[in-house]
């Protein structure tokens, strides 16, 4: 806009410019026009009569024509000057005018770019003052879902158990809805008080060494010290167990299924039991009397056993010892590691055993004497039980994740179950860790009432645990599964006085029985 005035006033003046030029032009022409014709006349009269008085005359007209020529030009030159000037002026205001509005349009642009600022300084203000209020709300239902699951166990051991059911439950809704850690021992606790996720009976006479998954249809089978291998299944609250033999000469330290379905069953006196369905075999006598302790499938049809100081491969067609391999030390455990075993000895050697039955050495410090090993596939991580109750954590290259304190006894076996460690040990305790926190605080279950030798699980919500006493018991892994059990029986909801009283008139009100 600011342009198009002073493209606007640089020709009006120009244009009132061309009629000043025209007008003195007019007039020249017409001045210039009665000089001639003057010019005829003196001539004319110098012809005729040589009058000077005439001449004389006619000279004074035209000198006076000239004059009034002359007089003409000055004015319209003054004219042209004076519009000049003002078109100067004009052009002038309108160049003042553009550089003001270009200063307001910047100013403006500056003002809205310092709005637009403090706009995103006051958004960024109120989205962390949101987010610390959504910290500090998150913190304290955290914070409140624990001091439910302790209440939840006080009302428990009280006799209370709709107000414990009730407290539990609340406890890990608010832990989970707000991100919190479920697993830690308190709330695990609550939430295993209240779904009666520990059942137990007694399978065997004598203590139960290994316990194996038999099929994904819930079967399984373990062995005792006592000479007996039991087929049982946990289903809908009931235990269902069969014996399928019992031989008083065998104390059991181990067991297999291959691929086939057979079962092995390895005595710590040299004899390998072998069942295939219903059919129990005669047992084979291996080469050393004493110290046989674990048995693994190596490769097709064989099985690599071992005693106190030596390795045996077992061809599972021929039913003989078909190779031995030396050990170097003192064997104290055996463990599987993807199509490897791990052999462990007293004196901090480890080795691992291939299909190709060759001992090689590997490279992990443990500075201990191990009495348990697992592998979890999933993460590549080796987990190692020590005779002192400590338990190291290792990566795919070996490296040490840390090491794990909360056994007072030897640890007799590991199991991983998607990001959690059990471990049991002849403390009579089982604890479960959290692989991903890092400091973990293990959630101890210690309701065993003998030495626990072995664990087993096959669906990832349960884990069975075998004891010296002959019982099998059976607890609930997730934390998930254990609310979902509590909620599916709770008989109420709390009233609005239990809600003030127990969780707070502050907190809103949420619905759990529906």
């Amino acid at each position: 806009m600011k342009h198009s005035a002073i493209t606007y006033l640089l020709g009006v003046s120009t244009i009132a410019l061309a009629v000043v030029a025209y007008k003195q032009h007019r007039d020249n022409v017409k001045l210039e026009s009665e000089m001639e014709e003057l010019r005829s006349r003196i001539g004319h009269y110098e012809e005729r009569d040589g009058n000077s008085y005439v001449v004389e005359r006619i000279s004074k007209q035209m000198e006076d024509i000239a004059y009034q020529q002359m007089d003409i030009s000055n004015k319209r030159r003054e004219e042209a000057l004076y519009q000049m000037k003002v078109a100067d002026e004009m052009r002038g205001k309108a160049e003042s005018e553009q550089r003001k509005a270009q200063e307001f349009a910047a100013t403006a642009v500056e003002a809205r770019n310092m709005a637009e600022e403090q706009k995103e300084y006051a958004v960024g203000m109120q989205l962390r003052a949101e987010h610390s209020r959504n910290v500090a709300d998150t913190l304290s239902y955290i914070a409140l879902g624990r001091s439910l699951a302790s209440l939840s166990s006080t009302q428990y051991l009280a006799g209370n158990k709709d107000a414990s059911a009730l407290l539990a439950y609340t406890a890990w809704k608010f832990t989970k809805d707000y991100k919190g850690n479920v697993n830690i021992p308190v709330i695990y606790k609550s939430l295993s008080q209240n779904s009666g996720s520990f059942t137990s009976s007694i399978i065997h006479k004598g203590g139960v060494s290994r316990i194996c998954a038999l099929n994904d249809k819930g079967d399984y089978v373990s062995v005792s010290r006592y000479g007996e291998i039991t087929q049982w299944n946990y289903a809908s609250g009931k235990w269902d167990k069969q014996l399928l033999s019992s031989n008083s000469a065998c104390s059991y330290r181990d067991m297999c299924i291959d691929g086939e379905g057979v079962i092995y069953a390895l005595s710590y006196n040299g004899l390998l039991q072998s069942v295939v369905g219903k059919q129990v075999a005669q047992p084979i006598t291996l080469p050393e009397s004493k110290g046989w302790t674990r048995l693994f499938p190596i490769g097709n049809n064989r099985l690599l056993l071992s005693s106190a100081s030596s390795l045996y491969i077992f061809d599972t067609v021929s039913r003989m010892v078909i190779a031995s391999i030396q050990v170097p030390q003192e064997i104290t455990t055996l463990g599987k590691k993807g199509d490897r075993v791990m052999v462990f000895g007293k004196k901090g050697g480890i080795w691992s055993v291939g299909k190709d039955a060759k001992l090689k050495a590997e490279e992990i410090s443990t500075r201990g004497i191990v009495t348990a090993f697992t592998w979890y596939k999933e993460k590549n991580l080796s987990a190692i039980g020590l005779e002192n109750g400590d338990i190291l954590v290792f990566d795919a290259s070996g490296n040490s994740r840390g090491k794990l304190v909360g056994h007072s006894s030897r640890v007799t076996d590991l199991h991983f179950v998607d990001n959690f460690l059990f471990s049991s040990s002849y403390d009579r305790v089982v604890n479960i860790w959290d692989v991903n926190a890092t400091n973990s605080e293990a959630v101890s279950i210690n309701d065993f009432t003998s030495w626990v030798y072995c664990m087993c699980s096959n669906d990832k919500k349960a884990l069975f645990i075998g004891e010296q006493s002959g019982k099998v018991s059976r607890i609930v892994v997730s934390p998930s599964e254990m609310a979902k059990t509590i909620h599916s029986n709770l008989k109420r909801d709390f009233t609005d006085d239990e809600w003030a009283y127990y969780v707070g008139k502050n907190v809103p009100r949420i619905k759990l029985k529906n």
